[in-house]
């Protein structure tokens, strides 16, 4: 065998490589390859394992290689068709010893998308009760020392207990899904201690059904020192606690996703970010005026640099009935060429996607033409048009429109869009689009739409 084949450096290079072009989505290839490789050669069992268990190495995985009768995975069926890896018999030392070897080697624990009480269609469950056995075995080191991405659901205090036990310092990746009805008594402390415990962070997920001012306190400061981070999604920050933040504090942030009780602090939030964000989302329970919502929207694009913003989502809550008609997210067609021209690079715009106004919108097909010649790389966009000044023409919308076909836009939700002539606005959107998708939640103009839909298709043919 070649000399350069002993270096360890070449041979994760090359195990990579085997990974890399399995393309199937299963990747059985290169598990049997890397698999093969490492019980072949002894120069190449330790990388071999290392890249295998990277990629494909589960805590699962790691429990079926301890003694069958310890947690007797075959034997037990439970009611949505998994297997349930339950607890036989007591955790001896060469028992751990041998889940030790390969825990090592995990990168990636994933229980909150493994878990049979979301009423997901499994493989393979983990009793807690093992969990909490093989958590117990060593209290002086993480169960999993080398983690990145730990993915956890929160029910009880239990699941605080074994979390503590998982996290490490070398975690970058945290996802959060916070499922607790009753109050966790623990839970603002566990939230303070994430910044301490894992300080390499770069993503921070939280994800909840409610929690107090508190705990919301809790997730801002935790965030004020975590200066690694790249991705925020945290649906539970509160405005009045944007105020610690700087610009300082977030230099990486590349993705962010909040969820604000007004969308003014929540702006307010972004524009203290002198950052380069890739993808902004923001949700908003406050019913602001479209009047604010402009010169917030103006405000913002001030804020995000020119070149990075790839995707913006911006959503506010349904109005009451008996609220102002003045709500919701309504640009006009100056306000849609600003935006256009601010974020060129632009790939997704979503504006209000579920939310539907009483007003009419204000942007027309002109505005719509603004994305057209301003951001060539738009896919997808969700935007509410008025269609009323193609509809009122006859066909006259050839003379000013030319050739200006997008050729990447794939994805168009008209949203709450009225349509009457589905046959105008069909030839006037197959003049813009190679093909687009077009999509409709109001029951009253479903059907033109859907006409529409299908007058493009035989348009395009």
């Amino acid at each position: 065998m070649a000399h350069c084949l002993f270096i360890s450096e070449i041979q994760l290079s090359v195990f990579h490589w085997i990974f890399v072009l399995d393309t199937s989505h299963e990747k059985h290839t290169a598990q049997a390859t890397l698999g093969a490789l490492a019980r072949t050669c002894n120069a190449f069992h330790d990388i071999a394992l290392d890249v295998l268990w990277q990629q494909f190495g589960t805590i699962a995985r790691a429990i079926q290689c301890m003694p069958h009768d310890l947690w007797g995975g075959d034997m037990n069926k439970s009611q949505s068709g998994c297997i349930c890896l339950k607890l036989h018999r007591h955790l001896t030392k060469d028992d751990w010893k041998i889940f030790r070897r390969y825990a090592l080697r995990i990168r990636h624990l994933s229980l909150a998308t493994q878990d049979v009480r979301r009423g997901k269609t499994l493989m393979i469950d983990i009793d807690d009760e093992l969990l909490a056995c093989l958590a117990s075995m060593d209290p002086t080191q993480p169960l999993l020392p080398n983690l990145t991405s730990l993915e956890w659901i929160i029910y009880d205090e239990r699941d605080l207990r074994l979390i503590r036990r998982i996290m490490t310092k070398s975690l970058t990746s945290l996802i959060l899904e916070v499922w607790a009805i009753s109050p966790v008594p623990d839970l603002q402390q566990f939230i303070s201690s994430i910044a301490p415990t894992c300080p390499s962070l770069r993503k921070l997920v939280v994800h909840s059904v409610a929690l107090s001012s508190h705990l919301r306190y809790s997730v801002s400061q935790t965030l004020c020192h975590l200066h690694h981070l790249t991705t925020i999604h945290c649906g539970v920050l509160d405005g009045e606690d944007y105020g610690s933040f700087n610009e300082l504090l977030f230099e990486q942030l590349q993705v962010l996703d909040v969820h604000a009780q007004d969308i003014t602090s929540a702006v307010d939030l972004v524009s203290r970010m002198r950052n380069k964000l890739i993808n902004l989302s923001i949700f908003s329970d406050d019913h602001t005026g479209a009047s604010v919502l402009a010169q917030l929207f103006r405000r913002l694009s001030t804020s995000v640099s020119h070149c990075s913003l790839r995707h913006l989502q911006i959503m506010v809550a349904e109005c009451p009935h008996d609220s102002p008609s003045d709500v919701g997210i309504s640009l006009d067609d100056v306000a849609a060429l600003e935006l256009a021209q601010a974020w060129p690079n632009i790939i997704q715009l979503m504006l209000n996607k579920f939310l539907e106004t009483p007003f009419p919108s204000s942007i027309s097909p002109i505005g719509l033409m603004c994305f057209l010649k301003h951001c060539p790389n738009l896919m997808e966009l969700t935007l509410e048009i008025d269609f009323s000044f193609v509809e009122e023409q006859d066909d006259q919308w050839h003379y000013w429109v030319g050739d200006a076909t997008h050729r990447y836009l794939s994805v168009f939700d008209v949203t709450y869009s009225k349509i009457h002539d589905a046959a105008k606005v069909a030839a006037f959107l197959s003049l813009l689009y190679s093909w687009i998708h077009a999509l409709d939640d109001q029951r009253e103009y479903a059907e033109r739409w859907s006409e529409a839909s299908r007058l493009f298709r035989r348009m395009k043919k």
